[in-house]
């Protein structure tokens, strides 16, 4: 006979709070022979057995069931399969006189891969959520007519063919900078689930390969991305009644067809070129790949709420970051057979439009404020032309900027506003970051060393590059130059950044 140990780690600690059993040959599920510390044991058959395994954590809410299957041939040799999941660690086989020893590890987390559900709810008909039983209606979205043909056959970030990207740098003698390019994102792209959180409920992570995953990999860097709030388009997209709502409860957040076209898609591609035709499909990985920087792009979903703080939910919370991000990077480690457990590196947050609200709940969060994460952490903050040509709106987000930036290790820190209002207004705040309006606009203006800048963008410079470029967005309101300015800049800002 053979002994299997079986063992759990949540954070990167052993565990004892998850109980083990298993099924052998088809039969009925056992507990362990024995029970040492945080180790579970059982003796099992040495040849010739098909050994289920299930790994009940005790919170089933927060990290559920693992599950896994070994086999044992006629000559002893063990198999798992699959092989490598990202929850357990393969087998290790030890022998000695008294017969085999096969130890695993599981692996809880706090988050489900939930990409394929995320892709299938992106088909234009079907089902009202993947894996639901069949229902006529709601559930056939063939009203909307986005720019691409849905859903992939992959979650990924397609490459994106001679297009427009904001040349480095962005302005040079008064006049906006572009160039064509073909840009091909190098990453992985998945959509994980919080279960047990009201929202977000879920994140797009977007890794690109440059950020090592392998075993003994250097904590990896992270940019969090506010998009832009989702109530002020509500009622309307996002809880439309013909929406794909989940037949069990009525929702439609999270997998509702709106949620995940505006909310995670229309962020992450490009649909069509960003200043010639689209603007509204922001592209951040391409723009991240512009940049040639390699950073960890984390996107929550938004829901639709009452206030922004609400539409953010636990994002707002350094405690909850704290403990999330460093859950994803083990997640998305443990897809490449690294199983270490730590912090993040250098973090920043970005916020496009309405999105600012959600930054300014995070940063004006007084606990926050006393918090590592807060003061040390965070290293980064790019502000995306907060509510338009609205400088009361810009005011909030840019006071808690500036607050932050002096604060905790303040000599590393980098703050950019992108902005098509009179930088004048904005002036007070602006000196509190050490950045002086240079004259008319359009202008960067940054600190001696880059480390904060303010970039001017006005409708007339963006009127004349669309004349020049020939394109079909003629750049006439400001809402479209709000739009073009996070579907470009956040190149602009990774390429200046210190990641």
């Amino acid at each position: 006979m053979a002994q299997l140990v079986l063992t759990g780690q949540i954070q990167g600690q052993s565990t004892t709070l998850c109980n083990f059993t298993i099924a052998v040959n088809g039969g009925s599920p056992v507990g362990p022979d024995n029970v040492v510390l945080d180790q579970s044991i059982f003796t099992i058959p040495d040849t010739d057995a098909a050994i289920d395994i299930q790994a009940a954590a005790v919170d089933q809410v927060k990290y559920g069931t693992l599950t896994a299957h070994l086999n044992i041939d006629s000559t002893g040799a063990v198999q798992a399969f699959p092989p490598v999941n990202g929850n357990w660690t393969d087998p290790t086989v030890t022998s000695s006189a008294g017969g085999q020893t096969i130890a695993m590890t599981a692996y809880f987390a706090p988050l489900r891969d939930a990409t394929e559900q995320a892709r299938l709810s992106l088909a234009q008909t079907g089902s009202d959520y993947p894996g639901s039983p069949p229902a006529p209606s709601p559930g056939d979205m063939s009203f909307r007519t986005p720019g691409v043909s849905l859903p992939p056959l992959v979650y990924a970030v397609p490459s994106a063919i001679d297009t427009t990207v904001i040349a480095a740098p962005a302005i040079d003698s008064g006049n906006i900078q572009v160039q064509t390019q073909t840009v091909s994102p190098f990453a992985e792209t998945v959509v994980l689930q919080l279960p047990g959180i009201s929202a977000p409920q879920l994140v797009a992570v977007h890794w690109p390969d440059g950020v090592s995953r392998a075993p003994g990999a250097p904590p990896a860097p992270f940019l969090v991305y506010f998009h832009s709030g989702m109530a002020q388009n509500s009622p309307g997209d996002y809880d439309d009644p013909r929406d794909r709502h989940d037949p069990t409860t009525g929702n439609t957040y999270p997998f509702g067809w709106d949620y995940q076209f505006f909310g995670l898609v229309n962020y992450l591609q490009y649909i069509d070129d960003p200043f010639l035709a689209n603007p509204f499909a922001k592209g951040l990985g391409l723009q991240l790949a512009a940049s040639g920087r390699n950073v960890v792009l984390v996107l929550p979903l938004m829901r639709v709420a009452g206030n922004p703080c609400n539409e953010i939910g636990s994002f707002a919370d350094a405690v909850f970051l704290q403990e999330y991000l460093p859950e994803i990077q083990a997640f998305m480690f443990r897809r490449k057979g690294n199983f270490q457990f730590g912090p993040i590196g250098r973090l920043g947050m970005a916020s496009f439009s309405s999105g600012h609200a959600a930054l300014t709940c995070f940063l004006g969060n007084a606990a926050n404020q006393a918090h590592p994460l807060y003061l040390d952490t965070l290293q980064e903050a790019y502000l995306f032309d907060p509510h338009a040509d609205l400088v009361s709106e810009t005011l909030p987000p840019l006071t808690q900027v500036a607050a932050w930036a002096a604060r905790g290790s303040s000599g590393t820190k980098v703050a950019r506003l992108y902005t098509q209002n009179d930088p004048a207004q904005l002036a007070p705040l602006l000196a509190q970051l050490g950045v002086t309006a240079p004259g008319p606009a359009p202008f960067d203006a940054a600190t001696p060393d880059d480390r904060n800048s303010l970039t001017s963008l006005p409708i007339l410079a963006w009127k004349g590059l669309a004349i020049q470029q020939g394109g079909s967005v003629p750049y006439t309101n400001s809402g479209q130059v709000h739009q073009v300015m996070s579907a470009l800049m956040l190149t602009d800002a990774l390429r200046r950044s210190q990641f």
